[in-house]
């Protein structure tokens, strides 16, 4: 694979004395998970399982000393930007939605990934979660972090190379002092679309640029935040290519900026929000973006979830 069209791992790792814990959330700022009772929960028993509160406290599982740094670490700094964050979205309640249905992944190796229904199914990219198939079933759990900096933990459930996609499911939830511990909680989502994208459709992404610019030959950090939004367009398909193969290199192409990292960053309509992509590479030799397209998504789905017509945010 060549690393100019998609690049994750790093084996780089940050060695920073733990960092403080965040405090209970900023009440004024649009919360991507709403925490009700069993009775007036709208997630049907078929497709809710039961997840996991877990009180906020200085270890989470799985993760060891180093990792558990780093997740903190992110953590602060998406708290203190999470207000200038929202503040500087552009306009629009669907681009709200967006940055409340999506996550960044807490490991080094950044990643991006986003909720697709209200009982906590996520998609991403695969190569975020495993090069190969041994690698993602040696770790099939990992955390993921709200622009908030609220902490969830996921499990891959359904992994697929060829397509590029895997789907999560929340199994974890870290919680502060203010929510009920028999509560249900019901997460901010995106809808995939229903028509196949027009040439030149404005598209918005959100994701998780890398922390290292690759573009230097000496160590140097980019100054990106953790979550950054772009607006773009859609440009169409590889001519020839199958959408279903996006092993080597995304099938879907778009100019929306991304950089490493971005992998698994959602691409949604401007105009309704609605989900036609996920980000997953770049072409050195053209400079254009690419990502895993619509058709493939929808077919990932229909196969690995047999209950996925009863998914919120995927109506087939």
């Amino acid at each position: 694979m060549d690393n100019n069209k998609r690049i994750l791992r790093s084996s780089v790792l940050n060695t920073n004395p733990t960092s403080p814990l965040p405090s209970k959330p900023i009440a004024n700022l649009e919360q991507p998970v709403k925490f009700i009772s069993i009775k007036t929960s709208h997630t049907t028993p078929r497709i809710n399982e039961k997840i996991q509160l877990t009180p906020r406290s200085s270890t989470l599982r799985g993760l060891n000393q180093t990792e558990l740094t780093l997740l903190r670490k992110k953590q602060s700094r998406l708290k203190a930007t999470a207000l200038s964050t929202l503040k500087d979205l552009p306009s629009g309640i669907h681009v709200r939605n967006l940055l409340t249905s999506t996550l960044i992944f807490a490991q080094y190796e950044a990643g991006t990934a986003v909720c697709i229904d209200p009982a906590g199914w996520i998609i991403t990219c695969s190569h975020c979660i495993g090069e190969t198939e041994e690698e993602w079933k040696a770790k099939p759990r990992q955390w993921l972090l709200y622009y908030t900096g609220l902490a969830i933990e996921v499990e891959c459930r359904v992994w697929d190379r060829k397509r590029d996609l895997a789907v999560l499911k929340v199994v974890t939830v870290e919680i502060g002092d203010d929510v009920i511990g028999d509560s249900i909680p019901e997460f901010s989502f995106v809808k995939l679309g229903v028509q196949l994208p027009e040439y030149g459709m404005l598209i918005i992404c959100i994701g998780q640029p890398g922390s290292d610019d690759l573009e230097s030959s000496d160590n140097r950090k980019t100054k990106y935040n953790l979550v950054e939004v772009s607006k773009g367009s859609f440009c169409g398909m590889i001519q020839g290519q199958d959408p279903h193969e996006n092993s080597e290199i995304g099938s879907l192409k778009h100019d929306a900026w991304t950089y490493w990292g971005h992998s698994g960053a959602p691409l949604v309509r401007a105009d309704d929000g609605l989900l036609i992509g996920l980000h997953s590479s770049w072409d050195e030799n053209t400079a254009m973006r690419h990502g895993v397209p619509l058709v493939a998504m929808r077919g990932f789905l229909e196969e690995c979830l047999p209950s996925a017509r009863g998914l919120g945010g995927v109506e087939f």
